[in-house]
């Protein structure tokens, strides 16, 4: 199973800005229009800090509304690892029924046939992904989120590309579609994964680290 690394460093008084004006580290994944949707991770950095994840994931729904700000609580789930290029279908039950059939290639594909609210309603379906964050193991956060309508598949497709940023007043596990700093894109696969950063005051950015 492929696993990624990636380390971001800080001078001192960037971290006192940082702290100054509430801000957190932000990491994410493309959505389906390649901007990010979700906050994957949030951390507050220290001068030296790791950020460790395989390529594995899981289905979930909730019924958060995909707006700004909007915790992704999970309504049910698939574990991890869920089976790629096969078909779960959420049932009336709130439990995703084992992977079956042929799905999408190279993508998860989830069916939402739950009925169980007041009338039919679209669910937000997104993969999620665990990681581990200067040492601490971050569960069950998701990475995508699209809304799902009642009796139709949501394929969803994994991306092994990140963005890092920051941001004040965000929170991990929450839907951003709005985004206050310039974005640095990290591309890994193939034969890159490490990847060593180092926050750029004057741009706002991150910047591979020298060396």
């Amino acid at each position: 199973m492929l696993q990624f690394s990636l380390s971001l460093s800080f001078e001192e008084r960037d971290l006192q800005n940082i702290e100054d004006t509430d801000s957190k580290v932000v990491i994410a994944k493309p959505s389906e229009s390649d901007d990010p949707n979700v906050a994957w991770l949030t951390f507050d950095p220290f001068p030296s800090n790791q950020v460790v994840w395989e390529e594995k994931y899981g289905i979930y729904a909730s019924t958060a509304e995909i707006q700004n700000g909007a915790q992704l609580t999970q309504l049910a789930s698939t574990g991890v690892p869920a089976a790629p290029d096969k078909i779960y279908t959420l049932l009336p039950a709130a439990y995703f029924s084992p992977p079956e059939g042929v799905g999408s290639k190279n993508a998860f594909t989830a069916i939402n046939a739950f009925d169980n609210l007041p009338a039919p309603a679209n669910l937000t379906f997104g993969l999620y992904q665990d990681a581990n964050v200067n040492g601490v193991d971050i569960l069950g956060n998701a990475v995508s989120a699209a809304p799902v309508l009642f009796n139709s598949t949501a394929i969803m497709t994994p991306y092994t590309t990140v963005f890092v940023w920051i941001q004040s007043q965000i929170a991990s596990n929450t839907v951003c579609t709005i985004v206050t700093s310039p974005l640095t894109q990290v591309t890994f696969g193939g034969e890159v994964d490490t990847v060593s950063l180092a926050y750029n005051p004057l741009g706002g950015n991150f910047i591979p680290t020298a060396g």
